[in-house]
């Protein structure tokens, strides 16, 4: 499973909940190369895929764009409420058959 580096979180109440912006530079660190994927979201503390119930998960996008800063990360504010106040995230992603499984997850 790839990760990034822990990135600012900046919320916006506009933004859908099952959408995950980040600038493409951190999309490399994921392995991500295109503008657009359709994944598995889950956001919260469980780090372990495997151990997280299937009803925790959504199937949302995440959007690579140039107008994100890098090293921050949007996220719509419910998303943004999941990770108890912390103001940095670290993103983990792990391909998938037909979908990949990105976990947004508060970093200490």
């Amino acid at each position: 499973m790839k990760s990034t580096s822990p990135l600012n979180v900046l919320s916006d109440f506009s933004m859908d909940d099952r959408t995950v912006h980040i600038h493409p530079n951190d999309g490399f660190d994921l392995g991500l190369m295109t503008t657009e994927y359709v994944v598995r979201l889950y956001v919260g503390d469980s780090t372990d895929p495997d151990q997280i119930d299937e009803s925790a998960f959504a199937y949302g996008k995440i959007l690579l764009k140039n107008s994100v800063r890098g090293g921050q990360v949007e996220l719509g504010l419910k998303a943004a409420e999941k990770l108890n106040g912390s103001r940095s995230a670290v993103l983990r992603f792990a391909t998938g058959e037909k979908y990949g499984t990105l976990l947004v997850n508060p970093s200490s």
